[in-house]
């Protein structure tokens, strides 16, 4: 079993927290990419996953984040 492990991304569930542009700021100053995610940056990792291609990759977790976990 893998997973994807998803950023900060906009979504309905998520809205309220963009509506507040000071937390806005604060997030993207932290993400390297300084960008919050699209629903289509997974679209690579979920296929990947998916594929033969990853046949022998299992117990791994995949930050999908605009490098955010790595900054920290």
């Amino acid at each position: 079993v893998n997973a994807i492990a998803p950023g900060y991304f906009r979504t309905a569930m998520t809205e309220v927290f963009y509506a507040d542009e000071a937390w806005q700021q604060s997030m993207l100053a932290k993400i390297p990419q300084h960008r919050f995610g699209d629903l289509s940056d997974l679209h690579g990792i979920a296929v990947f996953l998916a594929s033969d291609a990853s046949a022998y990759i299992t117990g791994q977790c995949f930050p999908v984040d605009g490098g955010f976990l790595a900054s920290i």
